[in-house]
């Protein structure tokens, strides 16, 4: 076993101590640089760690439940499951500025990757409408065919017909949760969950044989939202658990967008509540790539298909760049911050002036470029 897999074992052995949560086990590892040097600490040693409860400190004394140990990684073998724990390179890094809301440990059949981080949840009602999930299919499927990983919570309705949309249109897609793995893969739609694990990863913070159950949802959507730079609220009635990732979202300082739909649906009243509020209304993919603006960090993405297609950019700062067309984006790329001339920008793309006129002037009022005096232009 190497290091880096025993210290995944040993954040799982202090979850399953009595009483420890993902905060203590924060707390226990700053403490001891280690989970591992937490379990071997002595009872002297524990009572120094700042915060720890002495209930806490006595059940990490007597060391984890070795049976629930044992189960876990039995199932986790049998389901093709790792642990990832915070300190694990591949753990998610949009869930640590959750800080001490993340959790300590995750399950993950799949694979998270580094441009998963451009990612936009798509949520709503498990009753919805045939319009309902047909707005999710097509905007995930829109957003996905840009680049974007599409993050959704498995459930029945919106949040399925958006995993599916991603998928028909061969991208990527994330599944958090409220149960844990085995569960899932042992549910009704198995074929979705396996699905998504291929083209994506099944995540969850909870042990492999937790059932869903109500008290799991609002903590599963807090990852939800965490692991996204928006979300998209399809359908939702006016109380709603698509209505609280929504808040945790604005609260994460992420982008909140909703669907419209009839007024004379029940479905649709949370959405206007949310726009009402000051959501950003959505008819399609590109709304949503609009709403995002640049990104604090460029994100990289892989490398384009040298086989040919149109394929993303390799680091994206500015998400609006993926909706862009091929033209568009041709010359999106010959600026940067050096001014150019719409005349160097004729000659180094043999368009027409007028064409290279006009879609400048597109790039400007989308906010993307910026022109200078003596037609000029920069990247903003």
């Amino acid at each position: 076993m190497t290091e880096r897999e025993d210290e995944a074992l040993a954040v799982l052995e202090l979850a399953t101590c009595e009483g420890v949560s993902s905060k203590t086990i924060f707390a226990l590892v700053e403490h001891f640089d280690s989970a591992r040097a937490a379990l071997e600490a002595t009872a002297a040693e524990l009572a120094k760690v700042d915060g720890l409860m002495p209930d806490a400190a006595r059940a990490v004394r007597r060391g984890p439940d070795e049976g629930k140990v044992a189960r876990e990684l039995e199932l986790m073998e049998r389901f093709r499951t790792r642990l990832v724990p915070f300190s694990a390179e591949d753990y998610p890094p949009p869930l640590k500025y959750l800080e001490r809301d993340a959790p300590a440990l995750l399950r993950i059949r799949g694979e998270y990757r580094r441009e998963d981080q451009l990612a936009i949840a798509i949520v709503g009602s498990r009753r919805c409408s045939t319009y309902g999930r047909q707005q999710a299919s097509r905007l995930a499927a829109d957003l996905a065919s840009m680049g974007f990983t599409i993050v959704s919570g498995m459930a029945d309705g919106i949040d399925s017909a958006g995993h599916r949309g991603a998928l028909a249109a061969k991208g990527r897609t994330l599944a958090v949760l409220g149960c844990g793995l085995a569960r899932n893969l042992s549910g009704r739609e198995p074929e979705l969950a396996l699905a998504i694990a291929e083209s994506g990863a099944l995540i969850s913070e909870l042990p492999m044989e937790t059932p869903s159950r109500p008290g799991n949802f609002p903590p599963r959507n807090r990852l939800i939202s965490g692991l996204s730079l928006g979300v998209v609220v399809v359908e939702a009635a006016r109380r709603s658990g698509s209505l609280i990732t929504a808040r945790l979202a604005g609260e994460q300082g992420r982008a909140v967008f909703a669907v419209p739909g009839s007024v004379d649906s029940p479905t649709s009243r949370g959405c206007h509540t949310l726009i009402r509020d000051g959501a950003v209304l959505v008819e399609n993919a590109r709304d949503v790539v609009e709403g995002l603006g640049p990104l604090s960090e460029p994100i990289e993405l892989p490398q384009p298909d040298q086989a040919g297609g149109e394929a993303a950019p390799t680091s994206v700062g500015d998400p609006r760049v993926l909706s862009l067309n091929a033209r568009e984006r041709n010359i999106y790329d010959l600026l940067g911050a050096s001014p150019l001339h719409i005349d160097e920008v004729v000659g180094e793309t043999g368009l027409a002036p007028s064409i290279v006129s006009s879609t400048l002037l597109t790039l400007e009022i989308r906010g993307l470029i910026q022109q200078l005096a003596g037609q000029r232009y920069v990247r903003r």
